[in-house]
């Protein structure tokens, strides 16, 4: 068995040193497939996906924001971008991701998650309304 697991790794090597190695145990060897782990007083602690209703990067920190709690984490928006379900979350703003559940109301400036208002940027505003079903329009707005 280990000698076929090399030969795979070998196999998989493109050429410039690096494998998908990390890239296929980041896919087949997920032991919790829906959350993620972030540092938190020394611990790792569990965020499920679910849970999560914002994040807003700045710099090389971002803050999520959950249903129960904050966390201000080192790491940069494209981190998170990459790990979270991509039919879930969605980034409405250069700074900003959103749970696409938890949005309540959407104008061209700002949208609310939760008890939250965050900005849109006009760009991500036009892709966000594309993709939802909208109604009663021609109203007095």
């Amino acid at each position: 068995m280990g000698q076929m697991k090399e030969l795979v790794k070998s196999y998989s090597s493109n050429g410039n040193g690096h494998s998908q190695e990390m890239e296929d145990e980041l896919e087949g060897e997920l032991l919790i497939k829906d959350a993620i782990f972030v540092r938190s007083k020394g611990s790792l602690v569990k965020v499920k996906f679910e849970d999560i209703l914002w994040m807003k990067g700045d710099g090389n920190y971002t803050t999520l924001v959950t249903r129960t709690s904050v966390y201000s984490l080192r790491n940069i928006l494209k981190d998170f971008e990459t790990v979270l379900p991509i039919n879930d979350f969605m980034r409405i703003h250069k700074s900003y991701i959103v749970r696409l559940e938890e949005i309540l109301s959407i104008n061209p400036r700002e949208l609310t998650v939760g008890k939250d208002v965050v900005p849109v940027g006009r760009t991500y505003y036009q892709n966000l309304t594309k993709g939802i079903i909208k109604l009663g329009a021609g109203g007095a707005d």
